[in-house]
């Protein structure tokens, strides 16, 4: 399998990697002096490297040219995502990277279980962050998917209200009319997925409202943690990219 490792601010020569880019590449991946690997800049460029100075510490590579490499998805798919208990949205947003999600904003709704405010928001907001750099670098995409500031629902409504040009918004709802694979794709896509316990009727018809349109899922209700990887697989599908 072949190392790639996100590096800011790269270009070709020798460089020092990041302590820890240098501790993880030696002592987790085990790479030794002339191991091959791949880095890249989260801005769309990749650069082969080969290590010079195996030290865990501070790992010196040596860089060649960089190229544009794009490995996104057809889908401009950006998810809007309640808050979920325990390790839940760790899964959701390490997945929903490896499957191309262009960008992720968790929301408090009224009925989320899990409530973050201040510092501790801000933590795990850089703790998705780093998720979502890892899951990047994983699955071979050169661009690492934004996970914003913790905001509101109606933050988050309004926020894609106010999007210029044509779009496209689904809430999910197991009893909405319209199906996943009839469901509108026309423009960027926003996809709005509510906690274990689903939206209130007043957070449905104010996404309805700002341009929404209730989608379901299929014949089972899915969990919250479930549903970002079944909708964002369906849409890929769709714009047929398996």
């Amino acid at each position: 399998m072949q190392i790639r490792l996100l590096q800011p601010d790269l270009q070709a020569g020798d460089l020092c990697l990041s302590r820890d880019n240098s501790h993880h590449l030696i002592k987790v991946l085990r790479a030794r002096e002339d191991t091959p690997l791949v880095l890249f800049d989260g801005r769309g460029i990749e650069y082969q490297a080969v290590v010079i100075v195996a030290d865990p510490r501070a790992c010196l590579v040596r860089v060649q040219d960089g190229r544009a490499v794009s490995r996104e998805s057809t889908a401009q798919t950006h998810l809007i995502q309640s808050l979920c208990l325990g390790d839940k949205m760790d899964w959701v947003v390490e997945k929903a990277c490896e499957l191309g999600v262009s960008s992720i904003q968790p929301v408090r709704s009224a009925r989320s279980q899990l409530r973050l405010d201040g510092e501790r928001a801000q933590r795990r907001q850089a703790h998705w962050g780093r998720i979502a750099c890892a899951a990047a670098a994983q699955s071979g995409r050169n661009l690492v998917p934004l996970v914003r500031p913790i905001c509101s629902l109606d933050e988050a409504l309004t926020a894609f209200a106010s999007q210029p040009g044509p779009k496209t918004g689904w809430m999910l709802d197991p009893l909405a009319q319209t199906s996943l694979s009839a469901a509108s794709l026309a423009g960027p896509l926003t996809i709005a997925i509510g906690p274990e316990a689903g939206w209130t009727d007043e957070e449905t018809a104010s996404a309805l409202l700002l341009g929404f349109s209730g989608v379901r899922c299929g014949l089972r209700i899915l969990r919250t943690e479930t549903a970002a990887i079944v909708v964002l697989a369906a849409v890929a599908t769709r714009h047929q990219e398996f």
